[in-house]
């Protein structure tokens, strides 16, 4: 019953991803530039309702006190690393211990991780209209994460893979935001430039993924089994 509740829950934010990644190219095959205009401040909106659905989903489960400690821990790591990579385009260390986080623990506590690394790492590295998509982004990829099953030795090349898909997820995400926000006029010649010039940074995030993923990804799961056995973290 859990499983096919967790399994809704990401099916519903997978929803959420079609609606925003495609009605503004819909949109823009019917010329509605009128709405497309306004299209960045409704994304707004349809991200913060599906992000505070998730947090109102994780609060109803009633997590104990320590699950939600380990949260707030992984959101501080994850945030932390980052910080030392923002001068390297696109190579974010932060994806991968996101990714392993949902997959360890499950798709709430990745979904969580992801939203508050950007929140707080953004405190440092600077706030704006794109946070939001940010937190969603990340927030989508760790709950994806979590529906692979928990196996500490998980082979590290269907890591690397969902490593290389989840660059170009939130590549995706982020170059259609930035279309339709800043680029004008809005029509599918301005959303190729989008992805064009969006191609090499999502293909470094997604070959940074790979290589994290690859190299430390077993480590890293290995580490929160042994968390999970010892301390008892249970997410529903």
């Amino acid at each position: 019953m859990r499983i096919n509740k967790r399994k809704s829950i990401i099916l519903l934010i997978l929803i959420f991803s079609f609606v925003i990644i495609s009605l503004p190219l819909f949109l823009a095959v019917l010329d509605s530039n009128v709405i497309l205009k306004e299209w960045g401040l409704i994304s707004i909106l349809i991200i913060g309702l599906a992000i505070l659905t998730m947090i109102i989903d994780f609060n109803n489960k009633a997590p104990r006190s320590k699950e939600i400690a380990l949260i707030v821990v992984l959101s501080a790591m994850t945030a932390a690393l980052r910080l030392p990579f923002a001068f390297i385009p696109n190579v974010q260390p932060c994806t991968f211990l996101i990714i392993c986080t949902g997959v360890a623990f499950g798709s709430g506590a990745g979904f969580m991780v992801g939203i508050m690394t950007p929140l707080i790492s953004n405190l440092f590295l600077g706030h704006g209209p794109w946070t939001p998509l940010q937190m969603y982004s990340w927030g989508i990829i760790g709950g994806i994460s979590g529906l692979f099953k928990f196996n500490p030795e998980i082979s590290r090349w269907k890591l690397g893979a969902l490593g290389i898909f989840s660059g170009y997820f939130y590549g995706i995400i982020m170059n259609i935001w930035f279309w339709y926000t800043f680029l004008y006029p809005q029509n599918l010649t301005t959303f190729a430039v989008a992805e064009i010039q969006g191609l090499y940074f999502d293909t470094l995030h997604a070959i940074g993924n790979f290589a994290f993923l690859t190299i430390l990804g077993n480590r890293t799961l290995k580490i929160f089994h042994d968390l999970k056995e010892k301390f008892g973290y249970r997410f529903a």
